[in-house]
């Protein structure tokens, strides 16, 4: 089976696919620290924050969740395994924080 194209949405950034694959490979929650130690992601220009900043949004389009109650390690959710799979387009996700979606919004 040919390998599907993910649709990228345009408030993506280059980490934020590096982020989900992350996740994807481990198949258990990552906190920024562990994320930001791994090879490939030395070659970004991206802080801890930055990583941190990115989940957050990543966790606001439903792609990553929380995995724990103050926001420290994140996991992939069933949308972000079906956006790595070519089968959600990102470029159909707009990310905003909803209090009815506990866990989404990060302080």
């Amino acid at each position: 089976m040919p390998a599907q194209i993910r649709r990228q949405g345009e408030w993506m950034r280059p980490v934020d696919e590096r982020i989900l694959e992350h996740l994807s490979e481990r198949a258990l929650s990552s906190s920024p620290r562990v994320i930001l130690s791994r090879t490939e992601f030395h070659d970004l220009d991206v802080s801890k924050i930055g990583v941190r900043e990115r989940l957050r949004v990543l966790s606001q389009a439903g792609l990553v969740e929380p995995s724990t109650p103050n926001h420290g390690s994140f996991e992939l959710t069933v949308w972000g395994r079906m956006y790595l799979d070519g089968d959600v387009a990102a470029d159909q996700i707009v990310p905003y924080p909803d209090a009815r979606r506990a866990g989404y919004v990060l302080g």
